[in-house]
């Protein structure tokens, strides 16, 4: 069964025409970049589809990028000139395994149909990203993280096995106890060793429609009391079944953090009607954004802005999934840039300072941020730590507006190489698809693939 895609945000930036295939996640920050058109587009349906592309392209000499719905800026999808494998057919669910609480689906299913579909049966994925427009196999190449990661991991944490196919055209299928090592080469992996095309992902027994979540919500004025405040979450969620938190900088003086702590919300109708009422008008908010006249789309955004810092005191799951994504529209006002670091918790504190401080510093000297934004989840995952129960993560997002006069290709390059080093310095990864230093040793030291294959050389 195939599963079809329906736009539900941002749908100023086409995802699925010619056009969009020159294009990554990059012009969300930098609308004027030039485009990079492929030669050849293949579509694969099947994983032997997928064997006669990679053997062509090989047997051609043509280089092949990989790419499912393009949300990237890091040079990972886009290939000028050359050939490109895209999955948007690959969308069949292949396999709903309830016994075994499993689904095999193809690598080009997108996230959000999928779990749409498996709410019909009473399940749910346990991580799955805000944007409506995220792949299987996309959110497998970078790990994938969502309000429920402090709980369940991240999207790689929960993939039972998979189905390659490697640059020598061999379909290879491995799993955490079968080949196990190709299992972890290709998580994480930003497509460098081969296409994924199959796999198989744990689900659990949910009504994510119609499960009202109450938010225990705080706001803080100083941003000390914002990161003094958010450790307990990261660290000792307790009853917490999802999160967010972020501070937000819209100029000097003018700052706020709001924490929101989801748990279980005693049965009554005033939990369900609020979620109704609320989210019915921030989703109309996001729905208009991008489709209005410009000075009406950025009073929108500030609208829709403010309905993510004082957020609904009632929320279905689906709602808190998928929260941002559905209010505002990315491509409306400001060109902004998501920039992701996957801290340990106890570096934490020092480095949401010395990043924040490090955009504070770009803003005052060279005027190229409009505002700031640096959200916060926890996680527990396997795969980051190695293992280890007692190192969790979290998520800290920068989300910068940007000015594109000002914020030139050297200025923002010595921005991400000053965050890079901050990353290194504090035992810190960076997420892969969002914009990174191009020098591989000092990559190496930022991308988690590289460090999990560093353990597994270390323990073999």
């Amino acid at each position: 069964m195939a599963v079809q895609y329906k736009p539900t945000s941002h749908e100023n930036l086409p995802h699925d025409s010619i056009d969009s295939l020159g294009y990554d996640w990059e012009r969300v920050a930098n609308p004027a970049i030039r485009p990079k058109y492929p030669f050849k587009i293949y579509l694969p349906r099947t994983t032997e589809d997928v064997i006669a592309v990679v053997n062509e392209a090989r047997q051609l000499g043509q280089t092949l990028g990989i790419r499912s719905r393009g949300h990237s800026s890091n040079d990972l999808v886009l290939v000028d000139k050359g050939a490109v494998l895209c999955t948007e057919k690959l969308n069949k669910v292949i396999e709903l395994n309830p016994r075994a609480m499993t689904v095999k689906v193809q690598a080009g299913v997108v996230l959000a149909n999928l779990d749409e579909m498996l709410a019909k049966q009473g399940y749910g994925l346990p991580v799955v990203g805000d944007h409506d427009d995220i792949t299987a196999g996309g959110f497998a190449s970078v790990g994938g993280i969502s309000p429920t990661s402090h709980r369940y991991g991240m999207f790689v944490d929960n993939i039972a096995a998979l189905e390659y196919v490697n640059w020598d055209g061999e379909p290879i299928r491995c799993s955490k106890t079968e080949n196990r090592d190709e299992f972890y080469r290709l998580l994480t992996g930003t497509g460098q060793y081969g296409v994924i095309a199959t796999l198989t992902l744990n689900i659990v027994r949910v009504d994510k429609y119609r499960t009202i979540l109450k938010n225990d919500l705080k706001l803080y004025i100083g941003v000390n009391e914002f990161v003094e405040g958010t450790p307990w979450l990261i660290n000792n969620p307790g009853d917490t079944l999802m999160q967010r938190a972020a501070w937000f900088d819209f100029a000097e003086g003018r700052s706020i953090g709001q924490i929101s702590a989801y748990k279980a919300a005693p049965p009554g109708r005033i939990g369900a009607l609020t979620n109704t009422l609320s989210y019915g008008y921030l989703h109309t908010l996001g729905f208009w954004a991008g489709r209005l006249p410009e000075k009406l789309d950025v009073a929108v955004k500030y609208l829709g802005t403010l309905g993510l810092i004082f957020a609904p005191g009632y929320a279905s799951i689906k709602n808190v999934e998928r929260f941002s994504d559905r209010v505002l529209d990315s491509s409306v006002g400001d060109p902004s840039r998501f920039l992701i670091t996957l801290a340990p918790t106890e570096a934490y504190p020092t480095l949401f300072d010395k990043l924040y401080t490090l955009c504070r510093s770009f803003r005052t000297r060279h005027k190229c941020f409009t505002f700031i934004t640096l959200s916060v989840k926890g996680i527990r995952s396997d795969y980051l730590s190695n293992g280890d129960p007692n190192k969790p993560f979290c998520e800290l997002i920068l989300l910068v507006g940007i000015d594109p006069k000002r914020m030139t290709d050297v200025i923002t390059d010595d921005f991400v190489s000053q965050m890079d080093d901050l990353c290194i310095e504090h035992g810190a990864f960076r997420y892969m698809h969002t914009k990174t230093v191009k020098d591989p040793e000092r990559r190496r030291l930022i991308d988690p693939n590289a460090a999990h294959a560093r353990a597994g050389e270390t323990t073999s």
